[in-house]
């Protein structure tokens, strides 16, 4: 039983002088991971996302206005328009006055030869 005791005591003892493999290895892994030369290597990929994101939201800014100025020239043309279609209609509604006056009469003549035959 002693043997046993003892046994336990070596596999602390390695446990403690860190020999077991599975030890070392995820300790490596943590001071990859979390060690000053890591933290750099994410910080300077943060400054890159950063610095692309700021890029990104400019150009979307530029984008943006450039768009509103095509939505006011887009008004602009519209007023335009409705403005010609209004007076169109007053010059088809003169025209139309303007022959029906001409040819009204004509239609009414047209219309008693008609009732005579």
């Amino acid at each position: 039983m002693e043997n046993q005791g003892q046994g336990k005591n070596n596999d602390n003892k390695d446990e403690e002088n860190f020999t077991n493999p599975y030890q070392l290895k995820s300790i490596m892994e943590w001071y990859q991971q979390y060690s000053p030369l890591a933290w750099s290597e994410m910080y300077n990929e943060y400054n890159k996302y950063t610095t692309s994101m700021n890029e990104i939201y400019k150009e979307y800014g530029k984008s943006s206005e450039k768009l509103t100025e095509l939505y006011k020239e887009l008004a602009a043309n519209t007023e335009r328009m409705t403005k010609l279609y209004k007076e169109s209609v007053k010059s088809t509604e003169r025209m139309t006055k303007y022959w029906s006056n001409k040819f009204g009469n004509f239609s009414s003549v047209k219309k008693t030869e008609e009732r005579k035959r």
